[in-house]
Formats: structure tokens, sequence, C-alpha cells
């Protein structure tokens, strides 16, 4: 399943990344990471990995049979620059589907890191018989995601009205975004 990690990609810019499952011994640099996620976005993260204790407890209770973090890591340094996670029911009538979550850093985003990450986890998906990668978005806050979403072939499947509360008690819209996958990657 994780047999074809690391992977290597190059962004526009030349930066080597490395594509690789998350190990316990990253948690100083998830630490980073997740420090460095702008404060008005970090509000709609589902888990508080920016409060060290629960980060910790998060990485000791990775169980791969329903969670699948993967980072994108600098070559060169060895910093984190995104962090994609899929997650997998346990009941048995959804094991057919994942949830999505992907969070870049600013200075990463217009790198497409976070489409490579996608596109990375969409054959990653199929090998584990995924059949649907559900992601969400934050309406009037994740736009450029939406659209890269889009171009990635997921499709809006539902709209929560009012469904999020910001931390200022504005609400906002969930947009519920689903890509079909093929069962083999040369299917598509």
């Amino acid at each position: 399943m994780l047999q074809d990690y690391p992977k290597a990609v190059v962004t526009s810019d030349g930066t080597s990344l490395l594509l690789r499952p998350v190990q316990v011994w990253d948690e100083n640099g998830l630490r980073e990471f997740f420090a460095k996620i702008p404060e008005p976005e970090q509000w709609f993260l589902r888990e508080k990995l920016t409060d060290p204790e629960q980060l910790h407890k998060w990485l000791m209770k990775i169980d791969q049979r329903f969670i699948l973090p993967i980072v994108a890591v600098k070559e060169d340094d060895g910093s984190i620059v995104a962090n994609l996670r899929l997650y997998r029911p346990a009941a048995e009538s959804l094991r057919h589907i994942a949830h999505l979550r992907v969070m870049v850093l600013p200075d990463y985003r217009h790198l497409k890191v976070g489409s490579w990450m996608i596109l990375d986890s969409m054959k990653l998906a199929m090998d584990l018989g995924i059949e649907q990668l559900i992601a969400e978005f934050i309406d009037g806050l994740e736009q450029a995601a939406i659209q890269a979403a889009l171009k990635l072939d997921f499709v809006r499947q539902a709209v929560l009205p009012n469904y999020v509360k910001d931390r200022q008690g504005k609400y906002r819209d969930l947009i519920i975004m689903v890509r079909n996958l093929q069962r083999e990657w040369s299917d598509f």
C-alpha cells in the first residue's frame, strides 16, 4: 500500500519535494508546519493539531487502516510544506469512501503542491479499493482550493448552508465535493 513512497516531485519554481507517509519522528516538523498555518485558517482544522499535546496524541494513535497521513517535505532542509490525510470510516458499509483533507503552507499554494498531493492520493485510494474521495470546503474562504478540486474532476455533491461558524460568529456554507475513482490508474 505505501511501498511506492517516498515519491519525488519538483514544483514549477524548482523546489524538490518528497511525498511520504508521516512517521512518529515527524512530530517536531509537524508542530512547526501547523504553527505556520495562518490564524484565520486554523479554526477549521478538524483536529487541533496546532496544540502540541493533541498533535502528539494524534500521532500516537494513527492507525493506517483508517488514517493515512502523507506529507510533502523539502528535500534540502526536511521542512514540511504540506499535509494530506485520507480518513477511512471504520464502518464496513462505508469502506468504499475516504475523506480527504489537505493543508498547504501559503508560500507553496501557488506551486500546485496540493494538486500533486491530491493526484497522488487518488492513486493510493484506488490501491486501497476506495471508490470515492470526499472533500469539504468552506465557501468564501477556500475558493482557490475549490477551483483546484474542480480541475481534478471533483464535483459539488452538496452545500450545507450556515453549517460552520467562524471565530467571529459568522456562519459559512460547507461545500461537499466528491471525486469518483476508477478501478485502475490506467482507466483515467
